[in-house]
């Protein structure tokens, strides 16, 4: 049971993402068909296609949370002396259980048939609200609690009315044929959309003045770090936000086009909305930047790793490398101890894998540019390269497992870094294939040009919950660091191809086609500059 406490660590971080997502998505369809279908009048079929979405989201809210709660009730009982009959007490299992419940009454009467039942979806969904800010960081505060507790509960039902609300707008236009009736959707969920926004910058950063405290809390924290993932999300987003507004206002004069192309933005919008509640879901599982006192990173510790030193292309021998510990002794240093400590071998083995990784990143970005920006043709070949890379990452990312070391493959999935490690192999390896036919035209179905987009943003997200157990506080700050921009500018790229496949506006698509291309170059810059040391 013991070493399943890291992997339960990682799917505890995943299953709140979730939980957090499903929440934004369920209490933004109650606000949505509040607010706008009903004021609107939408018709009732339509209106009943909205309510079997939002009950689908309900629903899987409700399932989340129950895995949620079994596998921190499982990490409690398999790490301490707890029993099952002491964790059913635990606030933590008190309050998901009321938010399961309330997530089934929502299920059930946005199922319902009748139209009251709608109106009584408003007490289910305040306790899904005070029940999600209830096992938040505000709610375990002793200082400032009630004054926390109310930001929490602004910033929460501020992404639930911009960011959880914005797929339900969609699916009504998709499903509207009357275009004044789209347009007044637009222009109101506008009004909401600023309201929501609002309330979560009111929110955010109010949490923020309490829990950070400092400006090296910012910028010397794993909390802080993560926080300002999420600034740059939410200023991309609002970006994206910001260009919708306009077209919002301007959707009567010329209603198809504009339409068309305010829904590829909010797909866009909300994708990035998303990446921003996994990286909400990473912050819970660390401490508040304020109550780390000590082994914060100085400026000096981040400007000396950081500075530009000529990337390492050449590597130690694998004899080299200190031996790898058995399973049975590794897993439980891993997993209570945070990791083992590496030799300057050990370092300048990641670092060559890094650097080359990086190399292999820039390349691509910079034929993928070409391909676009001067049309060469042989350019057009570059997501091979990943394919290099993803079987680079399998062979060289942890010399102590299979096929290099000792431990055998299917044991060595028992470590969490080794599991992702192995995941972005298959992802990238899934994405060189599928771009390349998609780029070659050797693939023409339209579904085949959206895996590209698709794990690329799904590989960024993930990156944000990629921890490093180094067995140093601040080497793992330093590293997670580097890896932060990675994922953001993942997760950047994978949005501006997805709108280059959707924007029906040749120009606006052209600028999108540029973006993701330069994204990749700056990935590979980052790792060429990657140092453990």
């Amino acid at each position: 049971m013991i070493w399943l406490l890291r992997d339960f660590d990682l799917l505890s971080v995943l299953l709140r993402a979730a939980a957090l997502a499903l929440e934004a998505l369920t209490l933004g369809s109650v606000v949505f068909l509040f607010f706008i279908a009903q004021p609107c009048g939408m018709d009732g079929e339509r209106l009943r296609g909205l309510r079997r979405a939002a009950s689908f989201a309900a629903l899987s809210l409700c399932a989340a949370e129950i895995l949620s709660v079994a596998v921190s009730s499982a990490i409690l009982v398999g790490g301490s002396g707890f029993r099952f009959h002491d964790v059913l007490s635990a606030d933590f299992f008190l309050l998901g259980s009321v938010l399961a419940l309330s997530a089934a009454a929502l299920f059930l009467l946005l199922r319902a048939r009748s139209r009251k039942a709608l109106f009584f979806c408003m007490l289910p969904a305040v306790l899904v609200l005070t029940a999600s800010v209830g096992m938040s960081h505000a709610a375990a505060r002793l200082d400032h609690r009630p004054l926390l507790l109310v930001l929490t509960t602004l910033h929460h039902a501020g992404t639930a009315a911009w960011i959880g609300a914005m797929p339900f707008l969609l699916l009504a236009l998709r499903r509207e044929g009357d275009e004044a009736k789209a347009a007044r959707y637009t222009q109101r969920f506008s009004s909401l959309a600023i309201t929501g926004v609002v309330f979560l910058l009111a929110g955010g950063i109010g949490m923020a003045l309490f829990y950070v405290g400092s400006w090296q809390g910012l910028y010397g924290t794993s909390y802080g770090v993560m926080l300002v993932a999420k600034v740059y999300l939410l200023l991309v987003v609002l970006g994206l936000g910001a260009g919708n507004f306009f077209l919002a206002r301007q959707v009567e004069r010329a209603p198809v086009p504009l339409l068309v192309r305010l829904r590829r933005f909010s797909e866009a919008e909300i994708g990035l909305g998303f990446t921003a509640i996994l990286a909400a879901a990473s912050m819970t599982s660390q401490p508040p930047a304020v109550d780390l006192a000590h082994d914060r990173l100085t400026r000096h510790e981040i400007v000396e790793r950081m500075r530009w030193e000529w990337p390492r292309m050449t590597s130690p021998p694998l004899k080299a490398l200190a031996p790898p510990s058995p399973l049975s002794v590794a897993i439980p240093v891993s997993t209570f101890n945070g990791g083992s400590q590496s030799d300057a071998n050990d370092r300048a083995w990641s670092e060559y894998n890094h650097h080359w990784a990086g190399l292999i990143v820039l390349c691509a970005g910079l034929f993928a540019l070409l391909a676009r920006w001067r049309r060469m043709g042989c350019a057009r070949h570059w997501p091979l390269l990943f394919l290099g890379l993803s079987i680079f990452i399998l062979l060289r990312a942890d010399p102590e497992n299979w096929p290099l070391g000792p431990r055998p493959f299917w044991a060595s999935f028992t470590g969490p870094d080794v599991l992702q490690h192995r995941l972005y192999a298959l992802l990238i390896a899934a994405f060189a294939v599928f771009e390349w036919a998609v780029e070659t035209e050797r693939v023409r179905a339209r579904w085949a040009a959206y895996v590209f987009p698709l794990l690329c943003a799904a590989g960024g997200a993930l990156l944000l919950t990629h921890q490093h157990a180094l067995g140093n506080i601040k080497e793992e700050m330093l590293a997670e660091m580097s890896h932060t921009p990675i994922a953001l500018l993942g997760a950047t790229a994978g949005w501006g191809r997805w709108l280059e496949l959707r924007l029906p506006d040749k120009r606006w698509s052209q600028i999108a086609s540029y973006i993701w291309p330069v994204c990749l170059v700056l990935v590979g810059l980052v790792l060429l500059d990657y140092r453990e040391s």
